[in-house]
């Protein structure tokens, strides 16, 4: 399940705002952790991985991600690992383009309307799946393809390379992205 949430931190200065993203982000994961698995997340002991993927040490079958963009926060739960990202649509430099997409992704966005949208959703998917797979960015972005034509609003697919599925969905003014690597509700609540 996928939670979204907006916030308003326009009265806060860059440290608290840190400070209040990552509180928020904690306080979106409790909320789908006990609406998902009747589970106080307080009560849980979070630890990180060898590449800093955060997990329940103490619950390892509760798989959980949590992104932060702008002043929008996404969490999403399940019974497999997951990846979530949120990304606000902004403007990219081509050399991104160049360095973090392969020839195919890279004809996409040429084909595409909007290329910094369509850059960000790439990015976005790229980004989950590196979280799914909890390697961070020690995995080469261009390694990791994703065969997509301009869609409006929602695309969903299947991994080619191995077991799992993807959701990206276009807000307008951000993209979402999740992968899991396994069966996932993609349902998504939004309080925008």
């Amino acid at each position: 399940m996928i939670y979204i949430k907006k916030y308003d931190y326009s009265n806060l200065k860059h440290g608290e705002r840190k400070k209040a993203e990552t509180a928020n982000g904690r306080e979106l994961l409790k909320t789908a952790v006990l609406r998902e698995f009747g589970v106080d997340s307080n009560t849980l002991i979070i630890e990180k991985g060898e590449h800093g993927k955060p997990y329940f040490s103490d619950r390892e079958d509760i798989f959980f991600n949590i992104s932060h963009s702008g002043n929008f926060v996404a969490a999403a739960v399940g019974e497999c690992p997951i990846g979530i990202d949120i990304q606000v649509v902004q403007n990219v430099r081509e050399r991104m383009i160049d360095k973090l997409c392969n020839d195919d992704e890279k004809q996409f966005i040429s084909n595409c309307p909007d290329k910094d949208k369509s850059f960000i959703i790439l990015w976005s998917l790229k980004e989950s799946y590196i979280k799914a797979i909890g390697k961070g960015m020690s995995f080469p972005m261009s390694d990791i393809n994703f065969k997509l034509e301009y869609f409006k609003d929602e695309a969903k697919g299947e991994f080619s390379n191995r077991s799992g599925r993807y959701l990206v969905r276009d807000y307008g003014e951000f993209v979402l992205a999740v992968c899991a690597l396994g069966e996932f509700n993609f349902s998504v609540e939004e309080n925008l």
